[in-house]
């Protein structure tokens, strides 16, 4: 067990706070912030107490954790009329100032209903970590976890950030906030985060519970959102998003969609894969506005797919809840019951080189070799030769009371003639039989 007492580790008690849950204490926080400042890094130990704060706790240099001696009992909270942006803020003073802070250990904050965020991570870049943060009783218009830039650094993308087992909920049942949001930052893993976003059976409730804003490269790992409009919302702004992953997600009563898309202007949403959902009582849909080359098990969810959305894959259980209004997107029927599915590989291509309805079959070498269409509205198969692909036989729509609906290919003197075949008179192949002729 560490020494609490060594030089790199300050107890908040020895810079004369109390823990009572009334005094004001955050002016003996941050004095031992700014000796750990002072000391070049270290760790803010916050003993199994509640620390009433009445201004922001400000973290302004790299190298400096908080630790709570227990996840439910080490407890800051904001007195009413609390001022600030957040109650902790991590906030670089440069871009190369902003390496190495977090939470570890545990640690509770009560937002009290107070207009101010949760915690807030301004300009995060590498070696940043949240590990079992609890943030409870934020208010309807505020966020729970607040990752944003600066408006000198905007352009900068913060980056390498850890949230784990952390968990947020609101203080009313009314919320127009994101619980977690995320604007301009890439690689974060987010572990066993959990969101209330209202309470429980809410239905006034609307905002995500995480949304990200010109963000990329984030995988939600065993995450799970409840009591909210929408559960994840991509959020295409200025830049493109891509990179996001989603395993193992659990949503209970999401009343809009378990993912949601938004895009400005000619920015997109690619390379985006959400695995089966765990949906309790309703889950969410799934709208794709402005996405591509996307994979979403949706099963039995409702899809959405706007005009702008193209090269995107779909697995559903429910083929006729996916609403294509794009062109260039694929959707895959799962099997259900006792029928087996299919098994593509690559001998099979879906509509691969023309606007009709197409299949494509491949031989082991990976040559196309032969295709079934539907062109002119009839059933086309044709095979592979050197010169092209020629059609053997056809299946026609039309009925002639003289004429097959078959059409077939044959040779007369080395010229090719497609025909369809002619129908004969009663008995004209035997007794109570027809014969069946095509032209010389």
């Amino acid at each position: 067990m560490e020494n609490i007492t060594s030089e790199n580790i300050l107890n908040i008690d020895d810079f004369g706070a109390v823990g009572d849950g009334k005094t004001d204490d955050s002016g003996a926080i941050n004095k031992a912030i700014q000796q750990l400042i002072t000391q070049n890094g270290g760790i803010l130990f916050i003993p199994a107490k509640t620390y009433a704060i009445k201004k922001e706790l400000i973290i302004n240099n790299p190298g400096i954790y908080l630790r709570g001696a227990s996840p439910y009992f080490s407890v800051i909270k904001m007195l009413d009329g609390f001022i600030g942006r957040s109650a902790v803020v991590f906030e670089a003073k440069t871009f190369q100032l902003s390496k190495g802070v977090g939470v570890d250990g545990g640690l509770t904050i009560d937002c009290n209903n107070q207009k101010a965020h949760g915690l807030t991570g301004i300009r995060m870049y590498d070696q940043a970590s949240l590990r079992n943060v609890e943030v409870k009783k934020v208010h309807s218009e505020y966020n729970g976890f607040r990752f944003i830039q600066d408006v000198a650094g905007y352009n900068i993308i913060g980056q390498s950030l850890l949230l784990e087992n952390c968990y947020a909920e609101r203080a009313t049942d009314t919320a127009t906030a994101p619980m977690y949001y995320f604007d301009r930052y890439q690689e974060v893993n987010l572990i066993g985060c959990k969101s209330f976003s209202s309470a429980a059976n809410s239905e006034t409730s609307k905002e995500s519970a995480y949304h990200l804003r010109d963000c990329k490269g984030f995988s939600f790992t065993g995450c799970s959102a409840a009591f909210s409009e929408n559960a994840i919302t991509l959020d295409a702004q200025t830049k493109n998003i891509s990179g996001i992953s989603v395993v193992g997600q659990t949503n209970e009563e999401i009343s809009g969609f378990a993912l949601k898309t938004i895009a400005t202007g000619n920015n997109v949403i690619e390379t985006v894969t959400i695995l089966p959902i765990r949906s309790e009582l309703r889950g969410g849909a799934f709208s794709l506005k402005s996405c591509t080359k996307t994979t979403i098990y949706a099963l039995s969810m409702p899809v959405s797919i706007d005009s702008k959305s193209s090269q995107n894959v779909i697995f559903s259980t429910s083929v006729a809840s996916v609403s294509n209004s794009s062109r260039g997107n694929s959707i895959f029927g799962l099997a259900n019951f006792d029928i087996p599915g299919i098994s593509i590989l690559d001998a099979l291509t879906i509509n691969g080189y023309t606007s009709d309805p197409t299949l494509y079959l491949s031989d082991s070498t990976g040559q196309l070799k032969s295709r079934i269409e539907q062109k002119y509205n009839n059933l086309r198969f044709l095979i592979r030769e050197t010169d092209g692909y020629k059609l053997k036989f056809a299946l026609l729509k039309d009925n002639l009371n003289d004429a097959s609906n078959i059409q077939l290919s044959y040779t007369v003197n080395n010229v090719n003639k497609t025909e369809r075949v002619l129908i004969g008179e009663p008995d004209s192949g035997g007794l109570g039989r027809r014969q069946l002729t095509i032209p010389n």
